[in-house]
């Protein structure tokens, strides 16, 4: 019986190593009727990884450039009635960070997709080498296609990306549909820093929780209002815009803070008068009360903002909503490091955003 038990084990060993596999590239499906990238703003290139169109090499500065090559955000979704699918990938920088882990930096999150229920995670076995590799297995109820969101890097650039299934079953990559997106402008919190994997990332959270695209435009010590940044913002229709700048603001006073605040803000409106726009306050320091240094860099900046959203609001501007410290509420055991979150936090910060962005929502259709 036990040989007979070795016997079939060895032969399903070697049937799935001699399986042959069909490789699916978006990039090579990507047209511009129709194209596989989602949460993606620019699809004008013919179908890259990048957060920016290539017309945006020399507006933006370049350090925003160099991170709009990382694909935070960026998702593909397909359908498939395999049950073991394997993704493979090359990336443009290293795998990891002190503070963030090869899976966070460089690796991908499947999701499956169910109706009327949440998206189910889907562990995979991964390597990190040359060609980065995913390998994932998929118990089914019915053998019907399901469907699948991937998400891809947070903090590296992708060369190149393939999905395979096994010869003989379906594949189709999911085409983006026509659907305002809710637009991010942020920092690394918002780029994704510190979580573990990229489904993690905050702005992943709300879009998986309210099933709806996001772009995210997160750059790592770079997301600080600027004009041109914000420019290509308003070439978006978007159903909500969310500014969470305030950490990479804080060697400014709260004047400074005030005037970039109130510029970004009419900057919106004068292309833009019905879509919500949300000011996210700095969450705060780890160590903020232990470090007077660190209490003070997040309330400056903060004061600043509350002061432009107050003026603004005099002023008239409508649609203009305000997320504070107190309503983010982050614990102690929220950060990796002194500033960003883990998983935790950011399951915090995007449950605190969802709130608040329903409740613009309602006051827009009254």
């Amino acid at each position: 019986m036990k040989r007979l038990l070795i016997f079939f084990c060895f032969i399903h060993a070697f049937i799935a190593a001699n399986a042959q596999w069909e490789w699916h590239n978006p990039q090579k499906n990507n047209t511009k009727k129709e194209w596989y990238i989602h949460n993606q703003g620019w699809n004008e290139d013919g179908g890259n990884y990048r957060r920016l169109p290539l017309r945006a090499k020399g507006i933006v500065r370049n350090k925003i450039w160099d991170l709009a090559g990382e694909s935070a955000g960026l998702m593909l979704r397909f359908r498939t009635n395999a049950t073991e699918i394997k993704v493979r990938y090359q990336v443009t920088g290293g795998y990891s960070m002190p503070h963030m882990p090869s899976t966070g930096v460089s690796g991908v999150d499947l999701y499956r997709k169910t109706s009327g229920e949440e998206p189910e995670f889907c562990f995979g076995n991964y390597s990190f080498a040359d060609t980065i590799r995913y390998a994932y297995h998929i118990d089914k109820q019915a053998p019907t296609e399901d469907e699948f969101m991937l998400y891809l890097p947070l903090y590296n650039g992708v060369k190149w990306m393939e999905i395979g299934v096994q010869t003989g079953q379906k594949f189709r990559f999911i085409p983006v549909e026509p659907q305002k997106p809710i637009i991010l402008y942020g920092t690394s919190i918002a780029q994704g820093a510190c979580v573990s994997r990229p489904g993690m990332a905050w702005g992943n959270i709300l879009s998986r929780s309210l099933e709806m695209p996001l772009i995210n435009l997160g750059f790592s010590g770079n997301g600080k209002l600027e004009k041109e940044v914000i420019d290509f913002i308003n070439e978006q229709e978007a159903s909500a815009i969310i500014f969470d700048c305030m950490a990479n603001l804080n060697k400014c006073n709260a004047k400074e803070v005030n005037e970039l605040v109130q510029k970004a803000v009419n900057q919106v409106r004068n292309h833009h008068n019905t879509p919500p726009i949300i000011l996210v306050e700095h969450a705060g320091y780890s160590n903020a009360k232990t470090n007077d240094s660190y209490y003070t860099m997040y309330t400056e900046p903060n004061t600043g903002q509350r002061m432009a959203y107050e003026e603004l609001k005099k002023k008239g501007v409508k649609n203009l909503y305000y997320l504070s410290h107190q309503e983010l509420d982050y614990h102690p055991d929220s950060w990796v490091d002194f500033v960003h979150p883990s998983d935790w936090g950011m399951i915090q910060q995007a449950k605190a955003v969802e709130k608040k962005l329903k409740k613009s929502w309602k006051r827009v259709q009254k």
